[in-house]
């Protein structure tokens, strides 16, 4: 049998070993759950700040666009219900070398006309063009900013 040896000074009775009661258990339980939660609901606030990657800031007011009457774009790429067009560049000719813009809310089709009067400027849009190869060099991946029109304001 084993025998502890206890210090010259120390009486048994001064050695006593206090347990910790329910009450105080189950109280510390439930506020370790009910900081966990806490931790968790702010964590998801900062996340749900950093994941809104929409790449169209709208506008608190539309703006009109350039302050024209009129314009017309044309359809170079079809993004769902969106479509990055260029705007008309000479009338006469009917080149489409000008502003690069996003158009919102209409059917599009690769090379469609779209004309537009009064047009409003409804945000910016983001995108990145994608890399390819031309003559043996990488072209690309430049990120650009657009004006967003809303075809139907």
């Amino acid at each position: 049998m084993a025998s502890i040896s206890m210090p010259v000074n120390c009486k048994k009775e001064t050695i006593i070993y206090k347990t910790m009661n329910k009450k105080s258990f189950f109280l510390g339980v439930v506020i370790g759950i009910v900081l966990t939660f806490v931790a968790l609901f702010i964590i998801g606030l900062v996340n749900q700040k950093f994941e809104d990657n929409d790449p169209i800031q709208y506008l608190e007011k539309p703006l009109n666009y350039e302050n024209k009457k009129e314009t017309s774009f044309k359809v170079f790429q079809v993004l769902g219900s969106a479509a990055l067009a260029s705007e008309i560049s000479n009338k006469e000719y009917k080149w489409y070398n000008g502003t690069t813009v996003l158009l919102l809310n209409g059917q599009f089709y690769c090379d469609q006309v779209i004309e537009l009067e009064n047009p409003k400027q409804v945000g910016i849009y983001n995108y990145q063009t994608k890399e390819r190869e031309v003559l043996g060099t990488t072209v690309g991946g430049d990120m650009k900013t657009v004006p967003v029109i809303d075809v139907n304001r």
